[in-house]
């Protein structure tokens, strides 16, 4: 038997697996996308990536050729000016409550 950090490792590779595996190509489960009772319930939307926008931008000028091999990714102009979702800071594991809304303090 291996070590402990080689079967959770494992554990998480086997686990990351079936979650891929249970996705659709439309970024959602298959079992709720591919379900025929679930059949009409959505519509298309449509939203545009604007990293992606700038690379087919640069890629798709008259006259370009890419070198072989050569691949293209967008990188941010001002780290600063980018909008990012801002989440909330993690609870302090030092001072979690127990299911009776003590901490542990």
């Amino acid at each position: 038997m291996g070590s402990l950090p080689e079967w959770k490792d494992r554990l998480l590779e086997f686990a990351y697996t079936l979650y891929v595996e249970g996705m659709c190509d439309c970024g959602r489960p298959k079992f709720e996308c591919r379900n025929e009772a679930n059949a009409g319930l959505y519509e298309a939307a449509d939203i545009t990536c604007h990293a992606q926008a700038a690379v087919e931008e640069h890629t798709g000028q008259k006259g370009f050729k890419a070198e072989p091999g050569q691949r293209f990714y967008a990188v941010e102009i001002d780290e600063e000016l980018v909008t990012r979702r801002t989440f909330a800071p993690l609870p302090d594991a030092n001072n979690r409550r127990d299911e009776s809304g003590e901490g542990n303090e």
